[in-house]
């Protein structure tokens, strides 16, 4: 699809963001087909997309995609007046507004989790949630970063750092009365979040397929075993989630312990989805840049594009030019005002140069609309979570 022609042809007004949904369709259809033969449900991640269109247009694709991982209470209250349920609340929060929310979506008959790993979080949600008809449900999430003596390889989330701390937490949701357990979310962080063929960090690429691999067989029987203590405890997870994206491809292993797993980044595939060796996704989501000087020849210089994705700074977390053949400077990389560009070949000034984000929905947060294209067109503009005047973090 030729991008920049359907932009000009279109007249439209730069910098935007822009979604191919034929190549997004294809990863739709690419990561149900990971999960085929698993009986696994996939649960789309919300804050990888930000765009509610985008999210529907994901679940009504049908089987196997099935409920909301939502990053934010109140999001996934928005949510819910947009016409969705089902919804997993991956991060714990103790705010008197999240925990509203949360009251809200319950007494309103959605279906709600909230992941927490801390005794703390156990009581004041029993406070929040006083007096409700049925009991609220609550996932736990153990601690799966690989703990080499004293190097830590993962993410600092839970505190829950063996079985034993998860079952004796798990325990003790029967002393509150308005709670009730419901399962498990655990997440590989280490395996789902971190590719193993960064260009910017070649040397280190084959530990990190080694680390990926290694870590997988311990979170697999980890979690094959908590499935095991508890079912003997009488607390048969109903949920128990797991992978990302980036691990769906080992997650097939575990469909007799898992219930479902999560993707949100594969369906628009950014720019560190090409550093991971275990799958092929195309990229669907990209943003277009105005050229508006030429300081010297083979010289562009394009009107902002500081989309910095968050994470451990980096080369690999800016932004680059979707053709292969420009180059960013190294002096300026992408700025806030504007990006230089070198390019082999003249352009003219105002004409778009098209750019890929490294993280997926992160994009969305710096757009109101989000131009749709397909069959070479550009079918229509949907609302962002930021064009609804939306914005959780």
């Amino acid at each position: 699809m030729n991008y920049t022609t359907i932009l000009q042809n279109h007249h439209a007004d730069l910098p935007c963001a822009l979604i191919d949904l034929d190549t997004f369709d294809a990863n739709i259809r690419s990561i149900a087909q990971m999960m085929a033969g698993t009986n696994l449900s996939i649960r789309v991640a919300t804050k990888s997309i930000r765009v509610p269109e985008l999210i529907r247009r994901v679940l009504n694709s049908g089987a196997p995609y099935k409920g909301l991982m939502c990053y934010s209470a109140r999001e996934a209250e928005f949510l819910a007046e947009e016409g969705f349920d089902d919804f997993l609340i991956a991060y714990p929060t103790l705010s008197e507004l999240d925990l509203k929310a949360l009251r809200s979506l319950h007494d309103s008959g959605k279906i709600v989790s909230l992941v927490v790993d801390d005794e703390r979080h156990l009581k004041k949600l029993n406070e929040a949630m006083n007096g409700v008809s049925s009991p609220f449900a609550i996932l736990l999430e153990p601690d799966l970063a690989l703990r080499l003596g004293p190097l830590t390889i993962g993410v600092r989330r839970s505190s829950l750092r063996t079985n034993a701390d998860l079952l004796k937490l798990a325990q003790s949701i029967k002393n509150y009365p308005n709670l009730r357990f419901g399962g498990l979310m655990a997440y590989e962080a280490q395996v789902a979040g971190v590719g193993d063929k960064n260009p910017f960090k070649k040397l280190l690429n084959p530990i990190v397929s080694l680390i990926r691999r290694y870590s997988m067989k311990i979170i697999m029987k980890r979690r094959k075993e908590l499935l095991t203590e508890l079912t003997k405890m009488g607390l048969k997870p109903e949920l128990f989630n797991g992978g990302g994206t980036g691990s769906l491809t080992f997650n097939t292993a575990e469909k007799d312990t898992l219930t479902e797993v999560t993707a949100g980044s594969g369906f628009f595939c950014p720019g560190l989805f090409d550093y991971y060796s275990n799958f092929t996704l195309k990229p669907s989501a990209f943003f277009a840049l105005q050229v508006v000087r030429n300081p010297e020849k083979g010289w562009y210089t394009c009107q902002g594009g500081g989309y910095i994705a968050s994470g451990e700074p980096g080369w690999d977390r800016v932004p680059h030019p979707a053709d292969k053949n420009l180059k960013l400077s190294g002096f300026e990389a992408t700025g806030e005002v504007q990006t230089p560009v070198e390019s082999p070949y003249e352009i003219s000034l105002g004409s778009p140069i098209l750019f890929r984000h490294q993280k997926a929905g992160e994009l969305m947060e710096r757009f109101n609309e989000v131009l749709l294209l397909k069959n070479e067109k550009i079918e229509k503009t949907v609302k962002t979570y930021r064009g609804s005047g939306k914005s959780f973090f």
